[in-house]
């Protein structure tokens, strides 16, 4: 068989892509594992049990406002490495901001009169913080490496890695709701390393789940 031939058989019969299909794909799969991530910290965790002073605490909305951008630059960045040849260096390059906003912030309160620099870092629950930030992120990064599959990422870890850290942001942002720690520096340490979990855990993942 020809050249022409082949390209002709594999071909026929293809329709194209209707348009926004991509992104309605991405809404979907963001909004189902959102969903489940929020229902397991229900069902594990349970929300903090002061929520409702809690919504109106500078701590509380601290927590939000960084996890929420390091989700969005995430996501960001798992639909531009799911697609071959894009750039990804611009939403990883924006994930300085928030990082640098909230260990600005952390400094200044370490150096506060009268601060505790132990208290503002270990908090009472560093030592599951973490690990129940990856637990939560579990359905989101489920759900990022089925958009990925219905995309076609060439560089497999890297896109691993998007999604690890949409998943991990975004899963931090759901425990931020039964977190009762508000304090800038636990915050930088603590929910950044659970979020570096699962951005390890989808680098690695995604060497054997995304490929063609």
């Amino acid at each position: 068989m020809q050249t022409d031939d082949l390209i002709g058989h594999l071909t026929q019969g293809l329709e194209p892509v209707r348009p926004g299909a991509l992104t309605r794909q991405i809404a979907l799969g963001v909004g189902i594992g959102m969903a489940l991530s929020t229902v397991l910290m229900l069902a594990w965790l349970g929300l903090r049990y002061d929520f409702d002073a809690a919504m109106v605490s500078f701590g509380m909305w601290m927590k939000l406002a960084y996890t929420f951008a390091l989700a969005a630059f995430g996501l960001w960045a798992l639909e531009r490495l799911g697609r071959p040849g894009s750039d990804a260096r611009r939403p990883l390059l924006f994930l300085a901001l928030p990082v640098a906003a909230i260990a600005i912030l952390a400094a200044a309160q370490m150096m506060a009169p009268g601060a505790d620099p132990t208290a503002l870092v270990m908090g009472h629950s560093s030592d599951v913080c973490a690990t129940n930030i990856l637990g939560c992120s579990l359905p989101l990064l489920a759900a990022a490496f089925w958009v990925l599959r219905r995309m076609a990422p060439t560089r497999l870890g890297l896109a691993g890695a998007a999604a690890g850290l949409f998943a991990g942001s975004a899963g931090a942002f759901v425990y931020a709701f039964h977190c009762t720690e508000g304090a800038a520096p636990f915050v930088l340490i603590w929910y950044t390393l659970g979020i570096g979990l699962t951005v390890l855990a989808g680098a690695i993942g995604g060497r054997w789940l995304l490929r063609w």
